[in-house]
């Protein structure tokens, strides 16, 4: 049950291989308590998004600072920074600084004496996905925003607002890597829309359904 759950919330972020998010598709469809768990989450997510967001006062910072209780500093410690400040801490600062550097030549000198022939490897960085773009159009000639929400950006509605082109037609360029996405078209922040030309389809938990894509290499 928690790797569900952990597997559930990487299939939330976007973060599972389009492998592992088909198998997990499929676990849900078998799973109607995970099916539960996830339509829950998913409408969480949306209420989140739709709800005001208010920022904390400027000094909201500085007042909680203030009122946190003070730790006493012992006297030992007091006395202690009293006679070690001034001219004892400036000597025992050059000294250390000059010790690091008699370690540092030292260091250089034994390697160099020691040190066979060096073999040089050839370190290549992972190979990884390489993202795509894909454009995403939607015809809504009467709205006055149209943008598009899904898994991919957490059902945010105003992470992907879509570019009104002639004929009432909408669109957006959306840079993902390989797998399967949910996502809705959302009208004037209000209407969440099922992308009619979508590739297939998935219950979203509300009566509705997600479209569903899959971007490919």
């Amino acid at each position: 049950m928690r790797d569900d759950r952990d597997m559930l919330h990487k299939f939330l972020d976007g973060e599972l291989t389009e492998t592992e998010r088909e198998a997990f598709l499929r676990r849900m469809e078998d799973d109607p308590a995970l099916k539960k768990e996830h339509d829950a989450l998913v409408s969480a997510l949306r209420m989140v998004s739709k709800s005001p967001r208010k920022s904390a006062p400027p000094a909201f910072t500085r007042d909680v600072m203030k009122r946190l209780p003070r730790r006493p500093v012992p006297y030992v410690v007091r006395l202690r920074d009293f006679l070690l400040r001034g001219r004892v801490l400036r000597w025992n600062m050059a000294t250390a600084l000059a010790l690091s550097a008699v370690l540092v030549l030292t260091s250089v000198i034994i390697t160099n004496q020691y040190r066979g022939p060096a073999d040089v490897a050839l370190v290549r960085p992972a190979q990884q996905e390489a993202a795509v773009t894909v454009r995403l159009n939607f015809y809504a000639p009467q709205a006055k925003q149209v943008a598009v929400a899904g898994d991919f950006n957490k059902w945010q509605v105003n992470a992907h607002v879509m570019d009104r082109q002639a004929g009432g037609v909408w669109s957006v360029e959306i840079t993902l890597k390989p797998g399967v996405y949910s996502y809705m078209f959302v009208v004037d922040g209000k209407a969440w829309i099922t992308d009619p030309e979508a590739e297939s389809f998935q219950d979203d938990g509300f009566g509705s359904k997600n479209a569903v894509m899959r971007v490919r290499t």
